[in-house]
């Protein structure tokens, strides 16, 4: 079998590069589909985008190497797009454990040099005093979006002039409750949760894998298995909100030709529900329960009823501190960690709901993300102070030739 992983290697490194794999095999296939809209999102798109947005963090914002980033955003086809570009310019992706929640999601943003949210979150970060990217374009002429920089953005010109993040830099975070501490992880943890997470199940040869998973990506067990892990395999993921009932949950498989299903116990427990006997299921190969395992019954009753499909459930795995350097300016008690080689992460209560983003028009915002970036350089739409928790002063940044490029 093919290692996905290679000792010393950036998690985004290893990504884009499968990425680039996948494209060159053949046909260029849909690493997402978007069940509610119908849009698709291709490997080389993926790989594209985040390049673009790295490139633009990097070379328009300023972002450095270790810098967090808080993503507050529900599931949507831009979303691995971001959370790849921001690991890709070394950036460290926070999220919160319990983004619904106000107090947390503000206290994520503590020590975070942007946030980058979809408009029903941004709200919850208001007054923080940290910079505001809003992941879809805005009606507003003022915002800037990840979108716009996704789009308008250069793959090529990160390409040629950014170091990789060392393997032991920090990569992920995920803040909860002073109770309950924080994950984190580092490019190595990280790389190696996606690779043990998106190892395949046996399947015919010829046969493609496609998943469909209901999993909040900006979680401790979505972020590296559904946004990162899956498409690192080649597997088609099919985004859908989480369903309870039983007949959705099979037409769902039925509709995608699943192999695959990565949900929550609730979800997952729904395809093992009492119904007539039917094919809905048979191209059903494997099923991924998080964060937390089923209980005894259900566990019964699905092997019960789904005896050919191989159950693998995610929980609590051992936990360690985590060096003093990653807590720097977070908040809050970090923890480290111990990825196992099931792909178990950390047991995490989200309940973040996996309803589908519509991105707006493109014609809504008449402004070019260049002249967004250079209003923001000259402190237009942020105020000085603001501005240069993302600039910095950094020498690349201040360049309008190099913002040009963009």
């Amino acid at each position: 079998m093919e290692e996905l992983y290679a000792p010393g290697m950036d998690v985004a490194s290893m990504v884009l590069s499968r990425l680039s794999g996948h494209t060159a095999a053949g046909t260029d296939a849909a690493a997402f589909v978007d069940a509610a809209t119908g849009g698709s999102l291709s490997f080389s798109a993926l790989r594209r985008g985040a390049l673009s947005l790295a490139s633009g963090l990097r070379l328009g914002l300023g972002l450095r190497r270790g810098d967090a980033v808080l993503v507050l955003s529900r599931n949507s086809l831009l979303l691995p797009q971001i959370v790849l570009g921001i690991l890709a310019a070394g950036g460290v992706v926070v999220v919160a454990a319990d983004p619904d929640n106000a107090e947390v999601a503000a206290a994520a943003a503590t020590g975070a040099v942007m946030v980058v949210a979809d408009p029903e979150a941004a709200a919850k970060v208001a007054g923080a005093g940290v910079p505001l990217l809003l992941t879809s374009r805005s009606p507003d002429p003022r915002a800037l979006s990840a979108e716009e920089l996704i789009d308008g953005g250069d793959p090529t010109a990160f390409l040629l002039q950014q170091p990789a993040p060392a393997p032991t830099d920090l990569a992920f975070l995920a803040y909860s409750s002073a109770a309950t501490g924080t994950v984190a992880m580092t490019h190595a943890d990280l790389a190696a949760a996606v690779a043990a997470a998106c190892l395949p199940p046996p399947l015919e040869e010829g046969d493609r894998r496609v998943c469909l998973a209901s999993l909040p990506m900006c979680s401790a067990h979505g972020l590296p298995l559904v946004t990162l892990g899956l498409p690192a395999a080649g597997v088609t993921t099919v985004i859908a909100p989480p369903s309870p009932d039983t007949a959705a949950a099979r037409e769902a498989v039925a509709a995608h030709g699943a192999t695959d299903v990565v949900a929550a116990p609730e979800a997952a427990a729904a395809l093992a529900g009492a119904m007539p006997l039917d094919d809905k299921l048979s191209s059903l190969r494997r099923v991924i329960v998080a964060p937390a395992p089923f209980t005894m019954e259900a566990r019964k009753e699905f092997r019960r009823r789904l005896p050919w499909v191989d159950l693998t459930e995610l929980s609590g795995t051992e936990i360690m501190e985590a060096p003093d350097h990653a807590g720097a300016g977070m908040g809050g008690d970090l923890m480290l960690t111990q990825t196992e080689a099931a792909g178990g992460i950390v047991q995490q209560n989200n309940s973040q709901p996996a309803e589908q983003m519509a991105a707006t028009n493109e014609a809504a915002s008449p402004v070019r993300p260049l002249k967004k970036i250079q209003n923001i350089i000259s402190g237009a739409i942020f105020s000085r102070s603001t501005t240069s928790k993302i600039l910095r002063k950094h020498p690349v940044a201040g360049n309008t030739q190099v913002v040009s490029k963009l």
